[in-house]
């Protein structure tokens, strides 16, 4: 069909739907009628709607004029106003506005929850019709066109039963200064898992390999004098660099040492070598923004598609942990710099400010809550170097 043709279509739509809503508010207000637009059927948590006309609604940047609500649910209001119809969340209004159409943060994270749900339930099922098992992979690019977009704040987003779902269970680097490789294999023995299990068991001792080739050296330099709670390892970069240009072998085929006192790591044949450069990840995204507000609201979104986020970020002294590994209040070591997966968040309300992540660590599964830990968003937004989602299929 022409561009001017679907122009000239989407055009007479719109002002159809415009007549029609005039014609209720004439209706309504010429019988009586408390509402102005019936709520659709669909919409079973919504309120009342106001016959009240607001001259200016401030939303941010927004102004919008000649406003009357149709709709108020415990999560939005929708309304008509001079120039359309319109919806905006009810936690970026006005305190006396929230009051005034009944906004509880409670009520609104219960909503949001049963939505997000909803919504998994109905990729569930749309999986299962066509045979598959598992939550459906979605592409990087998909994820990144939700950069820069505000990010659905849920009640709960949390991978970690999936993880022991699937066998990817939480290991002890030991004295190694090599959280960037445990994270980075972690979140492809995740990806990498069939539908319904398990997972492989990857190699990290490979993955330190193909650092040092990728960087030219062949041992490892920890000085004797290395506290155990400092990670002094590869960088994040480094290892992502390595894992695309050499691939993953599995554990078996060269497993992992956790004796320091020999620095050297042994080349793996030339087999091994071939057979990992197979199972490099399709895709691997740095998420960067000049905020890092930003950067974290677009952490958010690719864990919201159930990827997990690998994260460097500054680590304090192990003496300051609560004991279920929160990170929160203490300040964070200089130039000590730790890599851990995130799994999830939780939030009380659906402000960025009240976000808490969920990681996964590589200190074993008698530290934090066997093996996890939290990070509130005080403390990311604070801390964060660098972030990282791998695809992988």
């Amino acid at each position: 069909m022409p561009r001017a043709m679907k122009y000239f279509f989407a055009t007479a739509r719109f002002l159809l739907l415009m007549g029609w809503l005039a014609a209720s508010l004439a209706t309504a207000q010429s019988t009586g009628s408390p509402a102005a637009v019936a709520a659709p059927a669909a919409a079973s948590t919504s309120s009342a709607a106001t016959t009240d006309i607001i001259p200016e609604l401030h939303v941010g940047q927004d102004v919008y004029y000649d406003v009357r609500v149709t709709e108020v649910t415990p999560v939005t209001i929708v309304f008509i106003h001079r120039h359309g119809i319109s919806s905006v969340a009810l936690v970026d209004l006005s305190p006396d506005l929230q009051k005034r159409f009944g906004y509880d943060p409670v009520k609104a994270a219960a909503e949001t929850a049963r939505r997000q749900a909803e919504n998994v339930n109905h990729k569930v099922a749309a999986n299962t019709a066509a045979g598959n098992k598992g939550p459906p992979s979605p592409s990087a690019q998909q994820i990144l066109q939700r950069f820069g977009h505000p990010p659905k704040i849920f009640a709960q987003a949390n991978m970690r039963p999936r993880f022991e779902l699937l066998g990817v269970g939480v290991k002890n680097q030991g004295p190694r200064p090599s959280s960037a490789v445990f994270a980075i294999v972690s979140a492809m023995e995740y990806q990498c898992a069939p539908p319904e299990g398990p997972a492989p068991e990857f190699s990290e001792e490979y993955l330190i390999w193909a650092t040092l080739k990728s960087l030219g050296k062949n041992v490892l330099a920890v000085p004797k004098n290395q506290a155990p709670t400092l990670d002094i390892g590869f960088s994040l970069i480094q290892v992502a660099d390595a894992l695309r240009g050499y691939g993953i072998a599995l554990a078996g085929e060269l497993p992992y040492h956790f004796d320091i006192t020999d620095p050297h790591i042994l080349e793996p044949a030339a087999d091994v070598i071939e057979r990992a450069k197979q199972r490099s990840p399709s895709d691997g995204n740095y998420i960067t923004d000049r905020e890092p507000s930003a950067q974290v609201s677009n952490i958010i979104q690719v864990l919201d598609f159930g990827v997990p986020v690998i994260v460097t970020i500054d680590w304090p002294e192990q003496k300051v942990f609560s004991d279920n590994g929160r990170l929160d209040e203490q300040p964070g070591l200089a130039n000590s710099g730790r890599t851990v997966l995130l799994v999830g968040y939780g939030a009380k309300s659906p402000k960025l400010e009240d976000v808490e992540f969920l990681f996964k660590n590589s200190y074993g599964d008698n530290w934090g809550d066997h093996g996890y830990g939290i990070v509130t968003y005080k403390y990311l937004v604070s801390n964060l170097h660098d972030a990282l989602f791998l695809i992988a299929h």
